[in-house]
């Protein structure tokens, strides 16, 4: 039975998983213009999986009768200035996206939002090893992606 508290906890989990994708969008802006040019696509498609992933997230949110909105701006960790702190911000994004659909599956009670926040949780976590293991971050992996103690 779904029961309005449980509606509640869902529909705060898709409004919260949709301002991490905004900010991993703006974010990665951020990233775009200060990466290494040879990244430029990788860049680019990271940009496009976190665009489809939050326009999907709209679509459920607004299915569920909610109204998401979006920040004008979002604010960095820190500053980026080269390529290198463009890459430790990529690497950012990609752990606190990935607490994000991790706290995401524990707040959802259907397969569907549950698959989906998995499916999130592991495409941050494969896109964080990446920019982790392009800094030299030993270890690249994490055992429990998206927990914010490890």
């Amino acid at each position: 039975m779904i029961t309005s508290h449980t509606r509640r906890t869902e529909s705060s989990a898709l409004l919260t998983a949709i301002e991490s994708e905004n900010a991993a969008i703006f974010a990665y802006g951020v990233v775009a213009a200060f990466s290494n040019p040879a990244r430029v696509n990788e860049v680019a498609t990271h940009t496009a999986a976190h665009r489809a992933r939050r326009d999907a997230l709209v679509a459920l949110s607004t299915d569920a009768g909610e109204t998401p909105t979006a920040a004008a701006a979002y604010e960095i960790p820190f500053p980026v200035t080269d390529a290198v702190t463009a890459a430790q911000l990529a690497a950012q994004i990609e752990s606190d996206t990935a607490v994000t659909y991790r706290a995401f599956v524990e707040q959802v009670d259907t397969d569907q939002l549950r698959t989906f926040g998995i499916d999130g949780l592991t495409d941050a976590a494969i896109r964080g090893a990446g920019w982790r293991s392009a800094l030299g971050t030993a270890p690249s992996t994490s055992a429990f992606p998206g927990d914010p103690a490890s």
